[in-house]
């Protein structure tokens, strides 16, 4: 299983992966948005593309215009540019360089220019230039192969419709929109092929292409002229994109189907391994220490990951060899533990509680005295004790002892789920998103895998508590066990129904210590003391108890939490001047934005 520090460099992974976002999208104070773009394509027949488009747009922020760009490739060109904007006057700057041309609209709203618009504001703007060297002509025929929506802009919209006007009759003509999933309608209306399509992401490119007879161009001075062939390897790519196009749908539809199927089989995994008896002890109370079972026991079944030791347990047991006389208390409040070991013999000890008979005793003074709270300040050291002692306890609690009590095959079996999906997810996640890029059912399919994602992690973060399940002795154990905790915990119990001693109080404090809740019990401790009226000197009758009072806890158990140490225990388990592919565009497209 993975171990503690496992688990939080996953999450912590997974969270600087979110974090990491919205750094990517950040943006300038200006903002906008694009609710519809209408194009007039006009093919004349000299080879000119006489473009005009129409940008709604829906500014908030401070602004001084707007921009378009154009890419360009070989000899293509673009010219006769002018911008109109309705109820706003501009100053328009046309850019050109080797491979883009960039038109720049600075707005006002007053003739003088020298007011900027206001926002939020909405601006239409018309765009009209010339699109020169754009069109291609073949031997055998002329095509038009235009990008309606560039993958330079940054905002979506709601909108597209484009009117493509050729010289002659659509009837021989062929043509093609790539891709066709994004497209709601398109159609020849006389020599104009009119096409609208479905709301356009941010970041996408669409294509439309056309080849009609070359005979439609009497004049190619303004053509980009390739002397080939290309009708039969244009209609054969296109049947090909058509082909890839169709398996992109179809994965999409598949991935989201594997998707869900991964996501079901963790509640297979439940009800087959995870899912135990009911309790036995559901409304018992437990007011005894339940079984004879060492606080490292008790830690390692009921505190935290099942089958994993924690620093709870290195405090339990460092308090029951104080209850048992190991050492003697010289001093015990809120500034100090001093303690001194006594000659009380060792022989009798098990190795892991004389692994901390030793450590605590190598910081020994030379007046016999051990402070805890010099102790506290060596970090170093007790991270080395840990590592080393884990493998001590696991001699003591075995990976037998664990399965006697606990059946960890439901977790183990999610951990290799949450391998497997997270792998699958990835994979999915790169052919929906490149290869398969266009699938109609792509966005599910994308949602599908990162959730997916956030499941697999949060199986391999979750204690194995959740997808494990105990044995009937192990049951029985917990149960009883868990009662006793939730007595410990109640002060009403407590009050209703005290231990009989502050012995007996002792022994309550170190296995509270070792089911991590010894503060609740401190305080019910104390309430009860006050309530009762119990004398300051019954309180040494247990050692443990007279720690506790006082406050000297702190130097036992906190400076190791402070440390930030989390021990993880014995693991038990363009193309001008020559054909184009579908998709590549052959002028047009780009973006623009707000500045």
């Amino acid at each position: 299983m993975l171990n503690n520090n496992s688990r939080k460099l996953i999450v912590l992974l997974l969270l600087l992966l979110f974090a990491s976002a919205p750094i990517a999208f950040a943006s300038s104070n200006a903002q906008y948005s694009i609710s519809s773009v209408s194009k007039d394509i006009n093919v004349l027949d000299d080879a000119t593309v006489v473009i005009s488009e129409d940008v709604s747009y829906h500014i908030t922020g401070d602004i001084n215009g707007l921009y378009r760009e154009f890419p360009i490739s070989g000899l293509q060109s673009i010219s006769d540019v002018k911008v109109e904007t309705p109820g706003y006057y501009n100053t328009v700057e046309v850019t050109n360089s080797s491979d883009k041309v960039t038109i720049k609209v600075w707005l006002y709203k007053d003739e003088a220019k020298t007011q900027k618009i206001s926002s939020p504001e909405d601006v239409n703007a018309r765009f009209n230039y010339h699109y020169n060297k754009a069109l291609k002509v073949y031997n055998d025929i002329a095509e038009l192969q235009y990008m309606s929506w560039g993958d330079g802009w940054d905002t979506s919209v709601d909108n597209l419709e484009t009117n493509i006007h050729i010289p002659g009759s659509s009837s021989n003509t062929q043509f093609w929109n790539n891709p066709s999933s994004v497209v709601k309608s398109s159609q020849w209306n006389g020599d104009t092929l009119v096409t609208k399509y479905s709301k356009l992401d941010a970041k996408l490119h669409v294509e439309q292409r056309i080849i009609m007879p070359k005979e439609y161009i009497k004049s190619t001075d303004n053509a980009d002229v390739i002397a080939k062939d290309a009708k039969s390897q244009i209609i054969s790519d296109q049947e090909h994109y058509a082909f890839i196009q169709s398996i992109s749908d179809n994965f999409a539809y598949i991935s989201s189907i594997i998707t869900v199927i991964l996501m079901i089989i963790p509640a297979f995994i439940y009800t087959r391994y995870a899912r135990g008896s009911s309790s036995l002890y559901k409304n018992s109370i437990q007011t005894q220490i339940p079984t004879d079972h060492s606080p490292l026991f008790v830690n390692i079944l009921l505190d935290g990951v099942v089958g994993e030791v924690n620093v709870n347990a290195y405090s339990a047991t460092l308090l029951d060899l104080i209850e048992r006389g190991y050492f003697t208390i010289i001093n015990s409040n809120e500034e100090d533990i001093v303690v001194k070991a006594s000659s009380k013999n060792t022989d009798l000890l098990k190795q892991y509680e004389l692994d901390v008979y030793d450590y605590v005793n190598k910081f020994v003074k030379d007046d016999g005295n051990i402070s805890f709270r010099d102790i506290s300040t060596y970090y170093g050291a007790f991270d080395s004790f840990m590592s080393a002692w884990v493998i001590d306890t696991s001699h003591e609690v075995t990976s037998l002892d664990v399965r006697r009590y606990f059946d960890d095959r439901g977790h183990t079996y999610s951990i290799f789920f949450s391998a497997i999906a997270i792998f699958a997810s990835v994979i999915l996640l790169i052919l929906t998103c490149s290869v398969f890029k266009y699938g109609a059912f792509n966005m599910v399919a994308i949602i599908l895998s990162i959730l997916l994602i956030i499941e697999a992690v949060l199986f391999i973060v979750i204690s194995n508590r959740h997808m494990g399940k105990w044995t009937t002795e192990g049951r029985e154990f917990y149960d009883k066990w868990t009662n006793f905790k939730k007595y410990l915990k109640d002060h009403s119990l407590i009050m209703e129904k005290p231990p009989e001693s502050v012995q007996v109080w002792g022994k309550f404090l170190v296995y509270a210590t070792a089911l991590g809740c010894a503060e609740e019990v401190t305080k019910n401790m104390k309430e009860y003391f006050k309530a009762n009226n119990i004398h300051e000197t019954d309180l040494y009758d247990s050692p443990i108890v007279g720690l506790y009072y006082y406050g000297g806890l702190h130097y036992i158990y906190y400076h190791h939490v402070l440390s930030n140490h989390n021990t993880s225990g014995t693991d038990f388990s363009g193309s001008f001047g020559d054909i184009g592919g579908p998709g590549s565009g052959g002028f047009g497209g780009g973006g623009g934005g707000v500045f």
